[in-house]
Parts: structure tokens; sequence; C-alpha cells
């Protein structure tokens, strides 16, 4: 079994021999839709009271199988049934065979048992209450429900021949004959097509004769009830039946048909009807929240039922100025640098430019612009002479002498820039000296390098 569409859908996907009628299938909805319960299957019988007293919440569903064909009889005739050739009986098995009713009912009134513990019975001269279907079911024991329950049942039918009427026990052209509507030699009788024959002359014009078993029946054309023979009346559909018509039309009864009109308010062919395109009203002003300058406030409407494919006439939206407001304060800001000034000399003068708070001019207590409204810069034209700059000193040069005093040496280079007129070199000197080393006198206290360089003598 599977559940499905949320629950509200119960899918057998293997009949077992179980799931056919007397057993039923029922569904119950919960009080709670957040209650949860878990519980086993387990055998069910309907009380009396519940019979009586149909819950609105509980529903029963049956599953009935194809019944057995066991073919036509004459009234008083004997008819024997037998469950074996359909379903294996075992030795702790149970058989109740019953005689019910076309419709299966809850109430079991219509229902009256014929013979138990019996793999077969035997109706000796059948009478005509006894015609139709007869159940036989088989309880025996399974493995979760303790007790004998249902595990199969039959549905077998006895079929009333009404083709021919028969006298004793014997069926014979001399003892049977044909029924109305039957013809034949009595022991084989077939149906009569009257409406082949002049019998379908007695249906009225405009009805339709149509054969049935035994016997032939006239029919009204469409839109007119009666039997067909003595009358046939305009049927008024819009009573009698539900018509095709909209919900939003209105049906009018013809002669032999009915006409479907849209109501007012509605276009189609009264089938479909759609309502027409209306504007809704108004919405309400939107509202102002500007406290001074300039705003508009708005007010809407919708146009209905796009769907009928109309357009509504005049504007969607409208818009209004808001009450008289003060005017915002303006805060004022630059407008754009000027181009420099010329410079004030060919060489090393100063070029300047101007800017004004005027984009916008501050205006209603707006605030001021801030920062300078002028900048200058010294001019840098390539003819003028460009001194020259030193690079870093390099490391002071090694000692020469490990005794005595002597010099050590650095230098640097002048990094001079040329300009297509003059060149100014580096200030200064490129190199420096500085002294080194002990005194004589000093070098008999010192350790003597294998490698050093001496001036004088050590004593």
């Amino acid at each position: 079994m599977l559940l499905k569409n949320h629950n509200l859908a119960l899918e057998l996907v293997n009949i077992s021999e179980d799931d056919f009628y007397p057993n039923k299938f029922w569904v119950e909805f919960e009080a709670e839709i957040s209650k949860r319960v878990d519980s086993s299957i387990e055998a069910y019988d309907d009380l009396p009271f519940e019979l009586l007293n149909p819950s609105r919440i509980r529903y029963y569903f049956i599953l009935d199988s194809p019944s057995i064909d066991i073919g036509q009889y004459l009234t008083g005739d004997m008819v024997r049934m037998h469950i074996s050739p359909y379903f294996a009986i075992s030795d702790t098995a149970f058989v109740r065979w019953s005689q019910e009713s076309s419709k299966l009912s809850q109430f079991k009134a219509n229902v009256s048992v014929l013979a138990e513990g019996a793999e077969g019975i035997t109706i000796n001269g059948i009478r005509d209450d006894e015609f139709g279907n007869v159940r036989t079911v088989v309880y025996d024991f399974t493995e979760q429900v303790p007790g004998k329950v249902m595990i199969a049942q039959r549905l077998f039918n006895i079929r009333k021949d009404i083709t021919k009427t028969c006298v004793g026990s014997i069926r014979s052209i001399h003892s049977c004959k044909c029924n109305k509507g039957f013809e034949g030699n009595g022991v084989h009788c077939m149906d009569i097509n009257e409406c082949s024959g002049n019998l379908s002359s007695n249906c009225l014009p405009g009805a339709t004769c149509i054969n049935i078993y035994g016997s032939y029946k006239c029919q009204c054309e469409k839109g007119f009830d009666g039997d067909g023979i003595t009358s046939c009346i305009d049927k008024d559909e819009c009573v009698t039946e539900q018509t095709a018509c909209s919900p939003s039309a209105f049906c009018i009864n013809t002669l032999g048909s009915f006409q479907c009109v849209c109501q007012s308010g509605h276009i189609g062919d009264g089938v479909h009807c759609v309502a027409t395109s209306i504007w809704t009203p108004w919405s309400p002003w939107s509202v102002c929240t500007a406290s001074c300058g300039l705003q508009n406030k708005m007010r809407i409407r919708m146009c209905t039922h796009p769907e009928s494919g109309m357009r509504c006439e005049g504007p969607s939206a409208e818009l209004v100025e808001c009450g008289m407001l003060r005017p915002c304060p303006v805060n004022g800001k630059w407008s754009d640098w000027s181009p420099w000034s010329p410079c004030t000399s060919s060489c090393s003068g100063i070029k300047k430019r101007v800017r004004v708070c005027d984009n916008p001019t501050p205006s209603s207590g707006g605030l001021l612009c801030t920062g300078s409204f002028e900048q200058a810069m010294p001019c840098e034209s390539p003819d003028c002479p460009v001194t020259g700059f030193w690079s870093l000193w390099t490391p002071w040069s090694p000692c020469p002498v490990s005794c005595g005093i002597a010099f050590m040496k650095r230098s640097r280079f002048c990094n001079a820039v040329f300009s297509k007129k003059a060149t100014t070199y580096c200030q200064g000197h490129n190199q420096e000296e500085r002294s080194c080393g002990f005194p004589v006198d000093y070098c008999k206290y010192l350790t003597q390098p294998t490698d050093s360089v001496l001036t004088g003598k050590w004593t």
C-alpha cells in the first residue's frame, strides 16, 4: 500500500485475497492535525452504534471482485457451486455461503446465509428470488491475527434464463416455448430485433427505436423526456440537470435545448464567461513626508480582470503637489578649479588657480563651502638651471695599518641633471677622510696579527 497526495489517497500496488469485500477499508480524519499516533494493524469489527450513527470523520471503502458466471437457469432447475476450482481450501479453513443483493451495504440485512462449513452447495429447484449473487467467504488462521479471519472470497452469479418457459424438468421442443421478444424452437431462443420490423413505427416521430434483450424501447430525441411512444415533452435542462453554463451565466430553456447567456458585467459565449475589466476605486493619497522643498503625492487604481482582454480607459495613477512648503536649505559647493595663472617669473616662479563657492551658492540657511578658494605651486620649467644632487656615501675604506696612525676614505657621486640650457653641479666635496689606527707607543700592548702591516718596530 502507498499513501499519496498528503495521505488523502491510498494506492494498492498488489491486491491480496483479503482486500476484497466483506473486508473494508476506512479512513478517519484526525480532530487535531498535529496528532500523530503510530498503531499496529488490528482486526476491526463495526459496532452496532457506529452502523446506526455514521461518523462524519470516518468513511468506508470496499473493493469487490468480478463475479463468476455459472450460466443461465430456469426456475426450478438444480444449481451446483463449488469453491475448490477457484481456491485451495486447507484442513483448518471454514467456508460460508451467503446470498446477497447486487447493492452492498454496511447493514447485512440483505445477506442471507445459505450454508456453512461446506466447500460446495447445491440448490434444488431454484426460486425466482434466489437468482443473483452468491458469495462464498473462506476463513482461516493467519500469522498476524489470532483466530480465524477472512483470507479469500469468491462471488458467483446465477442468471435467470428469460428466453423461454419450460414445463417439467425435460428441455425439448415439445415442453419449451420461446417467450415474447424471442424466437426459436423452444430449446434455443434468439432475441428478436423489434426495431428492424414494424414495431419501430410505434415510436413517436423524432424518437429512436432501441432494441434491448427480449424487447425494445423508444427513446425521445435529445432535449425531450417521455416513453417515446405516447409522449415526448420538452425537458427543462436548466432545472432537471447540471448544464454546461458558466457560474456567471443565466440558463435559458428553449424547445429541446437550452441557452447560456453571460450575466451583466461579463462577456463570453455563456459557457465561458469572464468579467469585464473596470477600474477599482482610487487608493488613498500617499503621505507627504517632506518638510521643505517640492514633493508630489500619488494615488493609484487597478484595471481588474485582465483575462477579458479589455483595457480600461483613463490613467491608472494621479499626481498632485503637496501643500506649500518652505524652501529647503542649500549647502554651497565649489565650482571647478580655474586654469593655472602664468608664472610670476621664468625660473623659480609661482603660479596660482582659484575656485568659487557657487555650484550651488549657499541659500536658505545652507552651509558655506569648506576649504581654500586658492591654490599656489612653484613653476617647473625645463629651461631653468637644475642643481645636481649627491648619491649616498660609500662605506669607509679599511684602515691600511694595524699599528700606527693612518687615514681611511669614503666617496660619493654627483648625479647631475642635464637640461637644454644649463646645469649646476652638486655643491660640496665628493670625498672625505678621517684618521684610524693607534699610536706606536700603544702597539706593544696589542696582539700582533700574522698578516698585519707594520710601520715601525715592536719593542
